[in-house]
C-alpha cells in the first residue's frame, strides 16, 4: 500500500496561513477584553473591534475549509485495486475501486503562477477526483501504484476546463 506524504510547501502554506488568522483573531479578542495585557494590538472601538474580528476568522475559516477539501491522505493499495481519500479534518474517509473508474489521465493544474502534474481519475468523461504534485511529495510512487488502470492519455487543462473540473461537468473529449 501507498500513501501519500504532504507537500511541505502547499499543504503547510495553507496550515500556517489558517493557525495565523485564527490565533490573530483570538489574540484580538483577548487583548479587546483585557484577559492578556499586551500592545501588540491596537485598542479598537467595539465597532472596528466587530469588524476586524469577523474578518479575521472569515479569513481563517475560509482557509479551514481550503484545508479541509484540498488536503487528502491518499492510500493506493495496488494488491486490492482500491483508493482510500482521507480527510485530514474531519477524518471521513471514501473508498474507491479502480472498477469505479473508466481510467486516468495525465494532466496539470496551475497553482499560483506554475502548473503542478496531476493524476486525473475520470468516469463518464468527468473527473471524480485527482491526485494532485502541488499537495502531495511522492506523486511518482501514486502514478505508479495506478499502472493497472487504463491511462485515458495527457490532456491540457485551460482555466475554462478547470473551472468546469471544479463544478463536476464533463472535460475529457
Amino acid at each position: 500500500m501507498i500513501t501519500s506524504r504532504h507537500n511541505t510547501f502547499g499543504c503547510w502554506l495553507f496550515f500556517g496561513i489558517t493557525i495565523f488568522f485564527l490565533a490573530l483573531g483570538f489574540g484580538e479578542i483577548l487583548s479587546h477584553y483585557s484577559i492578556i495585557q499586551t500592545h501588540k494590538f491596537i485598542k479598537l472601538d467595539n465597532k472596528s473591534f466587530y469588524t476586524a474580528s469577523a474578518m479575521l476568522f472569515s479569513f481563517g475559516f475560509l482557509f479551514l475549509f481550503f484545508t479541509a477539501t484540498f488536503i487528502k491522505k491518499i492510500s493506493i493499495d495496488p494488491l486490492s485495486d482500491t483508493i482510500t481519500f482521507r480527510n485530514i479534518i474531519t477524518r471521513q474517509k471514501k473508498i474507491y475501486n479502480f472498477s469505479d473508474f473508466d481510467g486516468f489521465a495525465d494532466t496539470y493544474l496551475t497553482h499560483r503562477i506554475s502548473s503542478y502534474k496531476t493524476i486525473a481519475l475520470v468516469k463518464d468523461k468527468i473527473v471524480l477526483r485527482y491526485i494532485d504534485c502541488f499537495w502531495v511529495s511522492n506523486y511518482d510512487q501514486l502514478r505508479l501504484a495506478l499502472k493497472s488502470m487504463k491511462c485515458l492519455g495527457t490532456f491540457n487543462f485551460g482555466s475554462w476546463k478547470q473551472l468546469k473540473l471544479l463544478l463536476r461537468q464533463p472535460v475529457i473529449e
